[in-house]
């Protein structure tokens, strides 16, 4: 202590100068450290919201619905043909606040999604299928909002519904709504396994299986007594997808249920086509491997349907030694199809051309098989891109397209296919996805 006094003052007192700089630097540091690490958090914290909607918005489908063929993403305008009720037309949901969901509180875009009612207090269609995404908590649909708050603000007018009375009136569908929806958050169930209940909130909740795959009851509200039997959207058939082992999805393996619900194609069951399609594409190939396993625990354990035909297995090796057939279809597939799904059904191209197991292929009314050859299909896969069959509409006549299902039933499924060109005719003029975009554009 002595020796330090013996120093030079001056030097001291700038030693002692320095080290409070020193400390003072030190504390502005870790305060800054501090306030960056709260930032960092707090961005952390959003962009993982953000995720999670993302991952939401696609297992919910909306972009299947709200963005119309060859249209802006998300603008709306997609046709939906209810029979005997009408047209309705999806909304604009990108941030637009005049023809979007720009105005939209968080209270007015949960209650939208929990009980069918949006900005306003404007009574929703249940062709939105609310009564399904109602199971999902506020945080959810919150976090939905927020990943549709950060796309493109497009402004985009769809077309006005046309709806037969008394449909057109939106007053009816409170009374719908009385009835049918519950209104209800999901609840776990503790006597059931993880996988099973996120299985469940999936299938029944955001992924709305039912919409498709479940007939309507007395009231137009999807059937529980015969639910995921089969029914249709669209006027594609949409195929039973209970645990029966002759009509549903029972003799599948779980391995091929998870690649064709995540790929939308396995092997001995064909591609999917159509709506299903456009599910895995903008839908269910996002999901992780673990929530498509928690689907197929859930599906295993729906009770099951004895409903509809169950597809014919054909292999590939049989087909091989099949005489070739000298029918009129057969030539016709000869030139129009064989080159990329070939007389063996295995597909040339890639999987998603085979045919031998398909349920499409096969099934002796021909409903999805002429609509594929009628319109084509295509699929967005990781990571081929999009995989797609060209449509035969115009270049095919109602007979030729007839004679060409016929031959692929009896070819792949060794049965009697029951296509006439009357069917073909109907099918061509039936209010579908091609007629209604059609409509839609000249409105």
């Amino acid at each position: 202590m002595a020796d330090i006094l013996k120093k030079d003052p001056h030097k001291v007192m700038s030693n002692f100068v320095k080290m409070i700089c020193v400390g003072i630097i030190s504390l502005w540091s870790c305060s800054a450290n501090a306030e960056s690490s709260v930032v960092n958090n707090a961005d952390i914290k959003k962009n993982d919201i953000l995720q999670k909607g993302e991952y939401l918005f696609h297992i919910s489908g909306c972009e299947t619905c709200h963005t119309k063929p060859n249209g802006k993403f998300l603008a709306g305008g997609r046709p939906f043909f209810m029979e005997k009720k009408g047209i309705v037309y999806s909304s604009n949901i990108t941030p637009d606040q005049k023809t979007g969901i720009g105005n939209y509180t968080n209270d007015e875009f949960v209650t939208a999604l929990q009980k069918g009612i949006g900005h306003k207090g404007k009574h929703l269609y249940p062709v939105m299928p609310y009564y399904a995404y109602t199971l999902m908590n506020r945080d959810d649909i919150l976090a939905i909002k927020i990943y549709l708050d950060q796309q493109k603000p497009i402004h985009n007018v769809v077309p006005k519904r046309d709806m037969a009375f008394p449909y057109n009136i939106r007053g009816n569908v409170a009374f719908w709504n009385w009835i049918n929806s519950s209104n209800r958050r999901f609840e776990n169930d503790n006597t059931q396994s993880k996988e099973w209940n996120r299985g469940k909130f999936l299938v029944q909740g955001p992924g709305h299986c039912a919409y498709c795959h479940s007939p309507l009851n007395w009231s137009n509200a999807h059937s529980e007594k015969q639910a995921y039997s089969g029914y249709k959207f669209e006027n594609w058939e949409a195929y039973n997808i209970s645990s029966d082992t002759d009509t549903g999805i029972g003799a599948w393996s779980d391995q091929a249920l998870e690649q064709y619900l995540k790929t939308g194609y396995t092997e001995g069951h064909g591609a999917a086509t159509g709506p299903m399609a456009e599910m895995v594409g903008h839908s269910l190939r996002y999901l992780t491997d673990n929530d498509i396993r928690s689907m197929v625990v859930y599906l295993r354990s729906i009770p099951p349907q004895e409903k509809g035909e169950e597809a014919s297995m054909v292999n590939a090796e049989e087909l091989k030694n099949v005489e070739p057939s000298r029918s009129h279809g057969s030539r016709l597939f000869a030139g129009n199809c064989g080159s990329c799904h070939l007389t063996n059904g295995l597909g040339r191209q890639s999987d998603y051309a085979s045919l031998w197991g398909s349920r499409t292929a096969t099934m002796t009314t021909g409903k999805n098989l002429v609509r594929t050859i009628l319109d084509g299909s295509s699929i967005e896969n990781d990571p081929l891109g999009k995989v797609a069959m060209p449509a035969f509409r115009d270049s095919l006549s109602d007979q030729d397209i007839a004679d060409i299902a016929n031959f692929v039933i009896a070819h792949f499924g060794n049965r009697n296919g029951h296509v006439t060109a009357e069917q073909v005719k109907d099918q061509r003029t039936e209010p579908h996805g091609y007629e209604l975009f059609m409509k839609s554009q000249s409105n």
